[in-house]
C-alpha cells in the first residue's frame, strides 16, 4: 500500500459510496464492499492490542516490507473486525511473515494458495469464533472478518494483487477468507496448541498456505484403520511434491478414533504410511518433476516428507461422517504462534 493510500484511513467521504468508489477504484479491496478504516477505528483496534501504530509486527525478507501494527489496524478495519479480533489478525500476520511460510513464492504463484487461519485455544470460544457446524462457511463473523483481514493485508499491504502479482490460475474462494477455530469439545486429544509446544492456557493461531479443501466421506464402519484409508488416498492425489496436509476430522468420526483409542499421533502414523507409492507410480503419472532422481524405481515415496507433516485437527458440525483435507504448497511450511492477549 502506498503512501497516499495509507493516509486514504484519514481521508473524509461525502458518503458510504462514495467511499466504496475509492477503495474499488484504488485497487483496495478484495471485490466486497469494505467498512471506512477511520481514525478512530483504527485506533480502537491498536488500543485493544495495547499496539503503538508504528510497532513492526513482521518483516516480509523478500521485498523488504516491514508490515506495522496501523497497516494492519487499518486492514482489520476494512475487513469488518471488532477490536477483540485485532490480536489473532496480528499475530497471523507476523505468522505469515516468518521465513519458513514463503509469504512472497506463495502470493505469486500460479497455484491458487490461500492463507488459512486455524485458531486453537480457548480465545476462539471468548470472541465467538465457529469451530462447529459449518465451520469453513459464512455467517460467523469473527471467522469471516479474521480471515478476510489477513488476505488484505497480503493484497492491499503486500501488492498480491490479482492478474498483477497474484497469478493464480484458478484461486479458490478462500482468498477471501479461510478461517475458523478447532473443536474443544469434540475429542479427548490434546488442543493443537498443547501439541505444538505451547502451555495449555494459551491460544495460537497456525497459518497455512493452502489449496481449497477437499471433503471426504468415511465409508466402512468405525475402524479408523479401514476409514482412514479413503482419506490417505486423498492425499495421494495432493501428490508426492506436498509440502504438509491439514487433515480436519467432523466431531463423529473424533469420536470413532477416541473409541478406538487412537491417539493424534497414530492418525498421522497411519495416513503417512498409507499415502505412499512405489516412484515408479509418481513418475508413470507424471507426478514428478526430476524423475532421475529416483533411483530405485521401487522405493516408497510420501506425498509428504514424514508424519509431522501431517496435522490432524477436529472441527466441524456433530452431524456428518467427514474428513477434510487440506494440501499446503510445496515451498511453504505451516508457522504457529501464540495469540498475545493484553490483559
Amino acid at each position: 500500500m502506498t503512501s497516499h493510500n495509507m493516509a486514504s484511513h484519514r481521508h473524509q467521504f461525502a458518503s458510504w459510496e462514495q467511499s466504496q468508489e475509492y477503495y474499488v477504484e484504488t485497487n483496495l479491496t478484495d471485490g466486497l464492499p469494505i467498512v471506512p478504516p477511520s481514525e478512530d477505528r483504527v485506533c480502537a483496534m491498536l488500543e485493544f492490542a495495547g499496539l503503538p501504530p508504528d510497532q513492526v509486527i513482521g518483516v516480509e525478507v523478500i521485498r523488504q516490507k516491514h508490515i506495522t501494527a496501523e497497516k494492519v489496524a487499518i486492514n482489520a478495519v476494512m475487513a469488518g473486525c471488532r477490536p477483540e479480533y485485532f490480536p489473532v489478525v496480528v499475530s497471523a500476520v507476523a505468522a505469515c511473515c516468518e521465513r519458513s511460510f514463503n509469504l512472497h513464492a506463495s502470493s505469486t504463484s500460479t497455484n491458487g494458495v490461500t492463507v488459512l487461519v486455524l485458531v486453537s485455544g480457548v480465545y476462539a470460544q471468548k470472541i465467538g469464533m465457529n469451530s462447529s457446524t459449518g465451520v469453513m462457511g459464512p455467517s460467523n463473523r469473527a471467522n469471516a472478518t479474521i480471515g478476510r483481514a489477513v488476505n488484505l493485508v497480503k493484497t492491499n499491504f503486500y501488492g498480491s494483487v490479482p492478474q498483477e502479482m497474484d497469478n493464480s490460475t484458478f484461486g479458490h474462494p478462500g482468498k477471501y477468507s479461510f478461517c475458523f477455530a478447532e473443536n474443544l469439545d469434540a475429542g479427548n486429544w490434546p488442543s493443537l496448541t498443547v501439541d505444538k509446544g505451547f502451555d495449555g492456557s494459551s491460544s495460537t493461531v497456525t497459518v497455512v498456505a493452502a489449496y481449497s479443501p477437499l471433503q471426504v466421506s468415511v465409508y466402512g464402519g468405525k475402524d479408523p484403520g479401514s476409514f482412514l484409508a479413503g482419506t490417505a488416498h486423498a492425499m495421494i492425489g495432493l501428490g508426492p511434491s506436498t509440502s504438509e496436509v491439514l487433515v480436519v476430522l467432523s466431531p463423529e468420526v473424533m469420536q470413532y478414533v477416541n473409541d478406538a483409542g487412537w491417539s493424534r499421533r497414530q492418525v498421522q502414523e497411519f495416513l503417512w504410511g498409507k499415502a505412499q507409492l512405489p516412484a515408479r507410480e509418481w513418475i508413470a503419472w507424471r507426478r514428478v518433476e526430476h524423475p532421475e532422481d529416483f533411483t530405485d524405481p521401487d522405493r516408497l515415496v510420501g506425498c509428504v516428507a514424514d508424519p509431522d507433516r501431517i496435522t490432524v485437527v477436529a472441527a466441524g458440525g456433530a452431524a456428518g461422517v467427514y474428513i477434510d483435507v487440506i494440501g499446503s504448497w510445496g515451498n511453504s511450511r505451516p508457522v504457529t504462534r501464540k495469540i498475545e492477549i493484553r490483559s
